[in-house]
């Protein structure tokens, strides 16, 4: 084995074990040479002027790094790709990998190609990838796919603190007239309005399951000051006396958390709230019992000031 091939063996290590072939011709290496580890085995076409090295390993991590490399400088990885490379709640590491370039590029059925002129302020680079920004991204999405996968994602963007609501305002202001921009506008402005992002999902789910029965809509995380401690409610249903909280395992099995939890009940009783606790389980096995029972709350609740 040659310098050459060392070299672009090393390349190919750092990138999920793959390489373009400008890439390979740039290290001195001939399409001569290509060919014949192509012929033998050694390298495969994993898409056009890209090739694998035999041996390394498979998977989607590999698929969108050698999406890039056929895509050129140009291509940007986008919508759902995009949103599993930030990590937003919804949109796993799976899948057909999405790519937006300026001209149109015949792909295999594994890529999604999206013709479009990016601003240069909606591409970033994110873990060595050329990606849409998060606003840019969630905008994407908004157009595309079902609203409360979009708001899950949202939500998951400010709780990472991969963007801001300032930030999704500015982009808002800047894109009217796109795609998916009255979904987007709508949720910047229920978080403006106070009406702070879930923290998880099953607070998504939650959120989801309530507007699928067509019951009013809750402030989420919403300050309140309980038993002389400043506390934050889940979901409060405004003009009435209901809170749900949603229990996740994890944020409620220490014995610090039950005891707190407990406190903060009793309080909310002593001031005529009524709670309701909603579980993944409970949403799973009887999300019609845990609608009927918030209904009939909604309907038996004194009316308060919102």
């Amino acid at each position: 084995m040659g310098e050459q091939e060392r070299r672009v063996l090393r390349l190919a290590g750092c990138q999920q074990g793959v390489v373009g072939r400008e890439q390979v011709l740039s290290e001195g290496m001939s399409a001569r040479a290509i060919d014949g580890r192509r012929a033998g085995g050694r390298w495969s076409s994993i898409l056009p002027g890209v090739y694998r090295i035999e041996g390394s390993p498979q998977g989607w991590r590999q698929q969108v790094t050698a999406t890039t490399l056929w895509a050129g400088p140009g291509g940007v990885l986008s919508h759902r790709t995009a949103a599993a490379l930030w990590g937003l709640n919804r949109f796993p590491q799976s899948g057909r990998i999405h790519i937006t370039v300026g001209v149109f590029l015949p792909a295999p059925r594994w890529v999604a190609t999206h013709q479009s002129t990016l601003r240069e302020r909606d591409v970033v680079t994110h873990g060595g990838l050329r990606v849409t920004s998060v606003p840019r991204t969630l905008l994407d999405l908004a157009a595309n796919e079902r609203p409360a996968d979009v708001e899950a994602a949202a939500d998951s963007a400010l709780a990472k603190k991969v963007t801001s609501v300032p930030e999704l305002r500015r982009f808002v202001n800047r894109h009217r007239g796109h795609r998916g921009i009255r979904l987007l506008r709508r949720l910047v402005e229920g978080y403006e309005g106070g009406n702070g992002p879930v923290e998880s999902e099953l607070e998504s789910r939650v959120v989801e399951l309530i507007d699928d029965a067509g019951l009013p809509r809750p402030r989420r995380q919403q300050r309140l000051v309980v038993g002389g401690r400043r506390r934050r409610l889940d979901f409060h249903f405004p003009g009435t006396n209901v809170v749900l909280e949603a229990d996740g395992y994890s944020s409620h099995a220490s014995p610090t958390s039950f005891e707190d939890d407990r406190v903060r009940a009793n309080a909310l009783a002593v001031r005529g709230y009524v709670v309701l606790h909603w579980t993944w389980q409970a949403l799973v096995d009887r999300p019609e019992t845990l609608v009927a029972e918030l209904a009939r709350a909604l309907e038996a609740s004194p009316r308060r000031a919102a």
